[in-house]
């Protein structure tokens, strides 16, 4: 199997398990949603939080996306494997770049909670595609080198090992009025079959 593909189904089990919640009953405020008590604000407040929900789905989806097509490392040889998995790498960080650029364009949250959620989320990705880089320059480095050790041939291992443990919906267990918002968000119900269909 490949790397990439394999990598990516290990994170949409986490993504699975995130996303079990995300079916729970919405926590009760006393008022029934769907029900004449409550306001005009206040359905004016759900809808702007399953739309921010939604546009969050959005960004961290199309880093799963990206985990999802990384290229396959070659263990034919030291040197193929050193080439291969620095390009795994950079596919990689661009993957995190463009989950960290959609989640910075994000307004701010309608509800309370959210901005903080966004926040730990870029400094998780952040740091994993820092400690990427910092791997892909060490095999770069001895790309064309003529014997490589295979201290430096694992140098991917350890951005690796971190991609899947990632769970990128984590940040809605601590937001119960989003984590109510995204089982309405269609992005959030979309990652939620595809997870379960794989």
């Amino acid at each position: 199997m490949r790397a990439g593909k394999a990598l990516f189904l290990v994170v949409l089990t986490g993504l699975c398990a995130a996303l079990v919640a995300c079916g729970r009953a919405p926590v009760s405020s006393g008022t029934d949603p769907a029900g004449p008590g409550l306001s005009r604000d206040g359905a004016a407040r759900q809808d702007a939080a399953t739309r921010w929900a939604n546009d969050y789905c959005v960004a961290v989806g199309s880093l799963v996306d990206g985990l999802a097509t990384m290229p396959s490392v070659d263990p034919s040889s030291p040197r193929r494997a050193v080439q291969t998995s620095s390009d795994l790498l950079g596919s990689m960080i661009g993957s995190f770049d463009g989950a960290v650029r959609k989640l910075d364009k994000l307004p701010p949250s309608p509800v309370q909670g959210g901005d903080r959620m966004r926040t730990d989320t870029v400094a998780e990705f952040t740091g994993i595609r820092d400690r990427a880089s910092v791997a892909k320059q060490r095999l770069d480095v001895v790309r064309d080198a003529t014997t490589i050790d295979q201290q430096t041939i694992g140098a991917a291992n350890g951005p690796l090992d971190e991609v899947a443990k990632l769970n990128v919906l984590a940040g809605f267990d601590s937001v119960p009025e989003l984590l109510d918002a995204s089982a309405h968000a269609p992005v959030c119900e979309e990652l939620t079959t595809r997870a379960s269909g794989n």
